[in-house]
């Protein structure tokens, strides 16, 4: 909730005209709260005299704000987002957890829906092979009911088919994995909320170094593998992205072309 240092508050009415949720006013001088309040931080943001805290969210990783320039100039950004590669070779190299931790902060002050706030992260990494060999075996499972139900000349039987028969002539062909040293699991009962933190995400991996497929097999292996999802702590029907992620044993000389927006 939002509560108002009343003796630095100097009742400039910023902070009201800015709530999205009318939940501010201005009485007898001083900025005053009403009751409805959704903790967007826009209050806190605006304020100049740091007379707004919102109890309940930690401070960590509020930074001051340079009101002449923004912290990167928009080719910067173009061109990071231009040279991301979906990665399919990776190193044999763990992720740091101070790095991983720098990345889910993308993440985690990411916007989502109503200021929800309810994406949550689980990263494999220690227990990627437990977690393999029982995604393997739900592929083959979930294969059988496929051919069961569409037939062997489905496009996506076939897809799912060949890459069980390159894994099972040999092994250390990895088409699900790539020998990526870790997945990451996002989950978010609002769809759009996990897509954009996927995004963000993504491009703060990018910028430390790291490299990162979204792999869509993956989801669907794992949404049909409750007993993988149990041991994993999270719910199926809120997975909504799986990202490999390690880093690169590829380097890329240029960006490529893409069609016409």
């Amino acid at each position: 909730m939002v509560e108002i240092l009343e003796e630095k508050c100097a009742g400039c009415g910023l902070c009201v005209q800015d709530c999205p949720v009318r939940n501010l006013s201005v009485a007898d001088g001083k900025a005053a709260v009403r009751g409805n309040c959704m903790e967007c931080g826009h209050c806190f943001a605006v304020c100049p005299s740091g007379a707004v805290q919102i109890t309940g969210c930690p401070s960590d990783g509020v930074i001051e704000l340079n009101q002449e320039r923004l912290p990167v100039d928009g080719d910067s950004l173009l061109e990071l987002i231009k040279s991301r590669r979906s990665i399919r070779n990776f190193q044999a190299k763990a992720v740091s957890r101070e790095t991983w931790s720098k990345v889910l902060e993308a993440g985690r002050f990411t916007a989502s829906a109503a200021n929800n706030q309810d994406v949550e992260y689980t990263i494999v990494q220690e227990e990627l092979d437990i977690v393999k060999e029982r995604l393997w075996g739900g592929l083959k499972g979930m294969l059988s009911a496929m051919k069961a139900a569409q037939g062997e000349a489905n496009p996506h039987v076939r897809q799912f088919q060949a890459m069980c028969d390159i894994h099972e002539k040999c092994p250390e062909n990895d088409p699900l994995f790539f020998h990526a040293p870790a997945v990451l699991i996002i989950t978010s009962a609002v769809p759009l909320n996990g897509g954009l933190a996927c995004s963000n995400i993504e491009l703060m991996a990018h910028a430390e170094g790291l490299g990162i497929l979204i792999s869509g097999f993956i989801q669907t292996i794992l949404g049909r593998n409750e007993e993988l999802c149990n041991y994993l702590h999270i719910e199926k029907e809120k997975i909504c992205a799986c990202l490999l992620a390690g880093y690169p044993a590829v380097k890329y000389q240029r960006s490529a072309p893409r069609k016409e927006a």
